[in-house]
Formats: C-alpha cells, structure tokens, sequence
C-alpha cells in the first residue's frame, strides 16, 4: 500500500505583453499631452514687476520706484 499524493500544479496570471506596451504608450501619451502649467521662474517674476512698474511710472512714479526695488530684491534672492 502505498501512499499517492495528487500533485496540483499552481500557475501564476502573467500580463499580456501587449498590454504592457500598450500601458506605457498610454501613459507617455497622456504625458505628451498634459497641460499641467509650468513654475514661473525668479527671472519671470522680475521681469514682470518691472513691466508693471514701467506701466504706472508715469501715473504712480512712487509706487513704481517701490515695484522697481522689490524686483531688484527678489533678484537678489538668488535660488
């Protein structure tokens, strides 16, 4: 009298190839096409504020020399 045991084979679900590359194309594209807004940078902001303070200089000069030296501070922040 022997004894048998029944030998189960147990096999693992494994991704389609296809699906993968197809999940990386996917994800690229929607990289490509996303419209997430980029940082403004230090050089950006100054240049801004120093549109601006050319815009009021004639109408405000006061307050346009003030735009004028917070764009030279930030400036001078450094990154």
């Amino acid at each position: 009298m022997g004894h048998y045991a029944d030998i189960q084979t147990v096999t693992t679900a494994q991704t389609p190839r296809g699906a993968l590359i197809a999940a990386e194309l996917f994800a690229r594209l929607m990289k490509t096409f996303s419209h997430e807004p980029a940082a403004p940078t230090r050089v950006h902001d100054v240049a801004t504020v120093r549109e601006l303070a050319h815009q009021v200089e004639s109408s405000d000069p006061g307050f346009a020399a003030d735009l004028y030296a917070a764009a030279a501070r930030h400036e001078g922040l450094g990154d």
